[in-house]
């Protein structure tokens, strides 16, 4: 419904995240394999795909990783791409914001526009997200923002 704001956002310890945004329309993918304590983008990959994302019609987006390996899918195109960084692992605590909205008990290390839009078939490592949101599953924090 709007042309920017963050779909999914994780983070780690030492640096690592990984955030799926829609910018200008288009999807922008950010993975960071890199460690905290550098102050530089080495372990950090980029990848736009996709274009007028924000047409109010359902699109299929798909995010595949193995270690450095990844598939990143916006309808019928895809692109291949190796993360940067020393790392092979994606170490981001466990927790995910989807929509943008914080996690309660995360601190926000980013400011960005929630997403406005709506999610269906929402599946991370294989497992449903809305149908654990729907049986309010103790795993899943629902935050609502007016």
């Amino acid at each position: 419904m709007q042309s920017d704001g963050v779909v999914l956002h994780g983070e780690g310890q030492r640096g690592d995240y990984i955030t799926l945004e829609l910018k200008k329309g288009k999807l922008l993918l950010e993975i960071s394999l890199g460690d905290a304590t550098l102050q530089t983008i080495n372990g950090r990959s980029s990848v736009t795909l996709g274009s007028l994302l924000d047409d109010q019609h359902w699109h299929y987006v798909a995010v595949e990783r193995n270690k450095k390996q990844v598939n990143f899918t916006v309808d019928a195109d895809t692109q291949h791409f190796q993360t940067k960084g020393e790392y092979d692992v994606l170490d981001i605590d466990y927790e995910l914001s989807f929509g943008g909205i914080p996690i309660p008990s995360k601190s926000v290390t980013f400011l960005r526009k929630n997403f406005h839009g709506c999610i269906e078939n929402l599946y991370y490592n294989g497992v449903n997200i809305i149908d654990l949101a729907k049986r309010r599953k103790p795993q899943i924090h629902i935050v609502v923002r007016a």
